[in-house]
């Protein structure tokens, strides 16, 4: 009797796998990381400084209440009849120490350094304060420095801390000089020789001067007469929205009480003055912090008078 047959077992099939359609993605349609990263980082900074500015002019206004508490009663303060010397003076020592917090969440230590590094030459730092911008100065290239400031108190802390960079800058020479910003183009040496300059800098300064155009000026009487010759400005003053120079308005002469600063002034204004126009050429304007914070380059004019 035949013996039944065996069934054919069939080996298993691997299965297969039907692939997941994958959707056309248009690479130009992906979002793309720097403009988010720089927009964001603009946002963050807007809304920083929107904050603090805030905080400080209540903070201001407090301190106006407690002082008219007190008995004492201020005059309306104008440039023409407050000298901020006085405020300068009485907080040097403490200044550092009051705006280091500010200027690092605002990110102006990132805006003094692109501004510093481009002084060459023999230089001139007007309205140099207690030297916040001592390390952002590259030694080689420059070959020698002059701090000026109206205020003996915040040209002596500067002197002080200049200690700490003096070893790079052994090649170079450095000066300090009491002197107005408004008064800088008069500026001789111990002689009495007139001293001129390749690059002529401020940093926060001419929102304390009574007249800033007369101090443009005067900074461009500084300058060489040479066509590398170069003014670099970082200043504060008022914004492009109206709400927030409201703001600055409402609470200047508060502000000027306590920190020696106008802070609504108006730049574009005093950029595009008459006086100044005729002797300066603004190369360059960059705006940060809702339009409160200029960054300018300038030359000045073949043709100047000063």
């Amino acid at each position: 009797m035949a013996k039944p047959k065996r069934p054919i077992r069939m080996p298993p099939q691997p299965s297969v796998l039907k692939p997941i359609p994958v959707a056309n993605v248009n690479p130009r349609s992906r979002p793309k990381v720097l403009p988010l990263v720089v927009g964001g980082a603009l946002l963050y900074l807007g809304a920083t400084y929107t904050t603090m500015l805030v905080y400080k002019s209540k903070q201001d206004t407090q301190n106006d209440i407690e002082r008219r508490e007190s008995g004492v009663e201020d005059s309306e303060l104008t440039p023409g009849n407050f000298d901020t010397t006085t405020i300068w003076n009485k907080i040097a020592g403490d200044y550092d120490k009051e705006i280091a917090t500010d200027e690092f969440w605002m990110g102006i230590g990132l805006l003094r350094r692109w501004l510093i590094g481009k002084a060459k030459g023999d230089v001139l730092e007007v309205s140099a304060g207690t030297g916040r911008n001592f390390e952002h100065y590259k030694s080689d290239h420059v070959t020698s420095l002059t701090f000026t400031d109206k205020s003996p108190s915040m040209l002596e802390e500067a002197k002080s801390k200049f200690e700490q960079y003096s070893d790079n800058f052994k090649k170079a020479f450095v000066g300090f000089k009491r002197a107005d910003v408004q008064e800088i183009g008069s500026l001789t040496t111990d002689d009495g020789k007139p001293m001129k300059f390749d690059t002529v800098i401020d940093t926060f300064g001419l929102c304390s001067c009574s007249d800033p155009v007369e101090a443009i000026l005067g900074m461009v009487n500084a300058c060489k007469d040479s066509d590398d010759a170069r003014i670099l400005l970082l200043e504060h003053g008022r914004s492009h929205y109206d709400w927030l120079n409201s703001l600055l308005d409402k609470n200047a002469d508060k502000h000027v009480s306590k920190w020696g600063c106008w802070w609504n002034r108006d730049f574009m204004s005093v950029f595009e003055d008459e006086r100044v126009t005729r002797e300066l050429d603004i190369e360059k304007v960059s705006r940060w912090h809702l339009g409160t914070t200029y960054y300018v380059i300038a030359k000045k004019k073949s043709n100047s008078t000063t």
